[in-house]
């Protein structure tokens, strides 16, 4: 359903409102709610004082070198950017860190080539696949078609995440407050609940608190 605000949730019913101003209650127990990513003010800064383009997510448009239109010597990368490959189409790159932090070191390829009057060549991103925890030691991994869950994956993204921090002192600090969060099974995330219902009452006109 597009164009619908929600403007209630409660214990039984999700209730949303149209364009045109009238509401439907919609039953439900389940309620999952999903948001989108906005890129830095910035990039629509940049934007304006270059003339680029800028999506409906607010990333400013770049080139295959990830520099902005006429300014080969300002660079923009991560999830502030859209970027267009060589033939001006649009690249369709995850908002993950892996494809920062590859455009980090394109970056610096393209300065270093630079200096030494070579080229060097259009902004390619290498996907390694994907990991995410989903639980105490579970988490599900797909790697080059290799498809891991549970405890082996969990490992898995444990040692990919602790490889890729900089510096063997940030990994022990890292591994330490996280073998104290598993041993006394500290909370790793924060939900924000509505207040329960009274009896007889509704939960719908009540705020969200945090939890």
């Amino acid at each position: 359903m597009l164009s619908h605000k929600v403007v209630g949730i409660d214990l039984e019913a999700v209730t949303v409102s149209a364009p045109d101003g009238s509401t439907q209650r919609l039953p439900t127990h389940t309620v999952i709610w999903a948001a989108g990513v906005t890129a830095s003010s910035t990039a629509r800064k940049l934007a304006q004082l270059t003339g680029a383009e800028v999506d409906r997510a607010g990333r400013v448009s770049v080139g295959s070198d990830l520099t902005l239109p006429g300014h080969p010597e300002v660079f923009a990368l991560g999830d502030m950017v859209r970027v267009h490959d060589s033939d001006g189409a649009p690249m369709d790159l995850p908002g993950v860190a892996p494809v920062a932090m590859q455009q980090g070191r394109y970056a610096a390829k393209v300065v270093s080539a630079r200096l030494h009057n070579r080229d060097p060549g259009p902004f390619h991103y290498r996907d390694k696949g994907n990991l995410a925890t989903i639980g105490r030691a579970s988490a599900v991994a797909d790697v080059k078609g290799l498809h891991l869950s549970g405890f082996v994956a969990w490992v898995t993204w444990l040692v990919v995440h602790l490889w890729y921090l900089i510096g063997f002192q940030n990994r022990l600090l890292v591994l330490i407050r996280w073998a104290f969060s598993f041993v006394t099974h500290g909370r790793g995330a924060r939900l924000i609940a509505g207040e329960a219902a009274e009896a007889g009452g509704s939960s719908q006109s009540r705020p969200p608190r945090a939890s």
